[in-house]
Order: structure tokens, then sequence, then C-alpha cells
């Protein structure tokens, strides 16, 4: 039999839940800020230091982690990509605000659409470091729910066969054993009758009937089986009584085979996100050397070292993928899930 381990969802809110929901509440008033001058109260920029600091270290966390398991390995994926990020504006927003003019008393963050050079000594990026980090805790967030969905589907499909079966240990003419159909072994004779839901996978013996394959077919009339027809386990018999030696039992059983399927299948990853890997492996090396590339050439052109790192954070920044690690899972999620709202099964990202 095929077990589905109780998640820790199930018994309660999952880490990630709160890792989000925290980011969430912290992050909306530090975005908020920085983007209506109109309510840069004096000392606003300290105000959402305190409240960016817990999302950087804290939320941010897993991709942190995943990014120096990765640099253990000498790997890159999109996780070192968007750790480098989150902490190249965090560092830069510390550096703007104790050694440069950011933090000063009246500070306000304007938007002006034009193109001049500065040293960013009075500006910070806290936004983008507690933005970036809630929304791909969002993705990471609807990507579980997916997988979490598919879960319970899972568990739904193994709660469709039966759960006890009457034998017939002594041949067809003996007295019917109830026994629990985890007992029951390949070559044992048992009885279904009208109503009641075939036990394993087996071929009939004796007697004829109706028997609703709709669990496999997705056919609403029941087929007409008879002496030497198959029957498949958690298929429900529509009329006669039905004598069946079970040919398979277990994990080998029609119904396990497609429970392991799903559960498989949730193991993988779609395509898109795939080939993400993949170009994080080229990406993330070339946006690093594009940052030091950047950080040389104005260093070397004498603008100062304040706006030398301006121009290399920028570029990591920038370079982030947090549009990739939201729209992939939330497609994937809304394709599943209207999915299963027409009666559509779709066992993995891959498909």
């Amino acid at each position: 039999t095929l077990d589905v381990a109780e998640t820790p969802e199930s018994t309660g809110m999952d880490p990630l839940t709160v890792r989000l929901l925290v980011s969430a509440v912290l992050s909306v008033p530090v975005i908020v800020l920085a983007m209506v001058p109109a309510w840069q109260f004096t000392y606003w920029q300290w105000a959402s230091l305190t409240l960016a600091s817990p999302v950087v270290v804290w939320g941010a966390w897993p991709f942190h982690r995943a990014a120096a398991v990765n640099l253990r390995h000498g790997a890159a994926t999109m996780d070192t990509l968007v750790s480098l990020g989150v902490l190249a504006s965090y560092a830069w927003s510390l550096y703007a605000l104790f050694l440069g003019t950011a933090g000063e008393a009246g500070r306000t963050h304007g938007f002006e659409l034009t193109i001049a050079r500065t040293d960013g000594a009075g500006n910070i990026y806290l936004e983008a470091a507690a933005g970036v980090t809630t929304f791909l805790l969002l993705g990471r967030w609807l990507e579980h729910r997916s997988k979490r969905q598919a879960g319970a589907a899972l568990r739904a499909l193994l709660e469709l066969g039966a759960k006890d079966v009457a034998v017939l240990r002594a041949g067809l003419t003996g007295p019917e054993t109830r026994i629990d159909v985890t007992d029951l072994a390949v070559g044992d004779l048992f009885v279904v009758r009208p109503g009641e839901k075939v036990a394993t996978d087996g071929v009939v013996v004796e007697g004829s009937s109706a028997v609703d394959l709709s669990l496999l077919t997705g056919e609403p009339v029941p087929v007409d089986v008879g002496v030497d027809d198959s029957v498949v386990g958690a298929s429900v018999n529509a009329s006669g009584r039905l004598v069946v030696r079970a040919t398979r039992v277990g994990a080998d059983t029609a119904l396990a085979q497609m429970a392991k399927l799903v559960e498989d299948a949730q193991a993988g990853k779609a395509p898109a996100q795939r080939l993400a890997d993949r170009i994080s492996g080229i990406f993330v090396p070339i946006v690093i050397a594009l940052a030091l590339a950047t950080l040389g050439f104005w260093l070397g052109a004498g603008v100062g070292a304040a706006a030398a790192f301006t121009a290399a954070v920028s570029v990591l920044i920038i370079a982030c993928p947090c549009a990739l690690g939201l729209a992939t899972p939330t497609a994937l999620m809304v394709g599943t899930g209207r999915g299963a709202q027409l009666g559509i099964l779709i066992k993995g990202p891959e498909v």
C-alpha cells in the first residue's frame, strides 16, 4: 500500500506560510513609504531599516541558505542571484544610511525621470530588498500550495479503495471470512456483492455483473463483466454477486500505480523551471562578471568609489529574477487548479 505522510499543513500553519505573512506585513510599509514621498516623515528611512532587516535576514533565509549550499558545490542557481540582489541592495542601504547622506533628518526620496550621475550616497534600496524577498516567497508559497493540493487529491484517490473484504479461504463453496484489505494476497478468492467496491485487481471466476469503471475511464455507464473478465480495484459492483481471484495487491494495483504516478510527478519540475536552472548556471556568473566590470570601469573613470559601487549594485539588483520566481509557479498553480475544477487531474508540472 501507499502511505501519504501527514504534512505540517494538515496540523497547523506551515513555516513557509508564516515566513510569507510576516515578510508581507513588514514589507508593505517599507514599499509604501519609499513610493509615496508625501508620507515620508522625519527619520522614515530608519523606520524602513527596522522593518526591512528581519525580512532580508530571516524572510530571505531560504534563498541565502540555498546560495551558500550552491557555492560550496561550485554551482549557481536563481537562488544565488536572488540572494546576491537582496544582500547587495540591503548592504548599500546600510552604507548610505550610516556613512552617506541618506540617514539625515528630513531626507526624502522623490521621483525624477532624469539622467544624472550621482554617488548614490543619499539613496536606499530597502524597498527593493524587502519587496523582492516577499514576492519570491509568494511564488514559493504558490508552488507549495499547488503541490499540497495535489497531495490532497492523492490522499482522496487512495481513500477510494475498499477497507475490508470477504474472502473464501476454503474454496467457492466454503464460508466467507471478513478481513482487512491489506491482508489480501495474490490468488485469494473474494466476494463482491452489489454496491460494494472491488477490493483489488483480479479476474472473475464466478458470477456476472455490471461494474462502474468511471474511476479509470471517466465513463458513467457500467461495463458488463463475467467469468474470466478482469476487474479493477476500487471500481464499484453495480448489480450481481461476483467471486474474484486477486491478481495484484497493494502497490501493484492500478489504483496504487495511479497514485504513484501523481506522487512521482509532483517531485518533478516544469520545463520552464528546468530551463531557468540551466540558464542560471551561465547567467549568474555573467551577471557577477558584469557587476565587477562595471565597478572596475567606474573606478577607472575616476568618479569615486561610492558612485562605482552604486553602478555595480544596480546591476545585481536589476538582474534579480523576481518575475520568473513569481510568474512560473503562479502559472502552474492556475493551470493545475483550473484543470481540477474541470475534472482533469494533471499529474505533474511536466505535463
